[in-house]
């Protein structure tokens, strides 16, 4: 069981013998770091966070409806719809009439959305690289596992 102290408090008598303390304030500081240097990322082929992950979503089918985005990003479809029509009039999303429901559409990524996918994707994978090449691959082992947990 790891305890959670703090940096000020930490006291090697507290976390046991031979198991050291989870510190979630840096362990916070550390993710904030983390999600900006992404943010920067991402901001050079002018996407947002949730816009890349709708992005990958559309990247992976050719016919993929609001609702299937709001089920696989884990949002409301309000969300998703708000979010589609942005991209639409960005230009980097387009519908395609749905056959089977005259209410629904497909979208699709134009080519625009996958330049900008394709550019995202790049710096972040340069980003990801330097941050491997800091890590020890236990550290990323334990990383990737700790991003798999559910929190409290």
């Amino acid at each position: 069981m790891l305890r959670t102290v703090s940096r000020v408090n930490r006291d090697p008598s507290i976390a046991g013998d031979a198991m050291e303390a989870l510190d979630v304030i840096w362990l916070l500081k550390a993710s904030q770091d983390l999600e900006r240097s992404v943010t920067v990322a991402l901001m050079y082929a002018g996407l947002r966070v949730p816009q890349y992950r709708l992005l990958t979503v559309l990247a992976q089918s050719e016919q993929v409806t609001v609702t299937d985005i709001s089920k696989a990003l884990k949002i409301t479809r309000a969300t998703a719809s708000v979010m589609v029509n942005d991209l639409i009039k960005m230009h980097i999303v387009a519908t395609l009439d749905n056959p089977q429901d005259r209410r629904s559409f497909y979208l699709r990524l134009t080519e625009r959305g996958q330049n900008k996918l394709h550019v995202a994707r790049k710096d972040l994978a340069v980003m990801t690289t330097q941050l491997e090449s800091r890590c020890p691959p236990e550290m990323i082992k334990a990383l990737n596992e700790f991003s798999r947990m559910k929190t409290p």
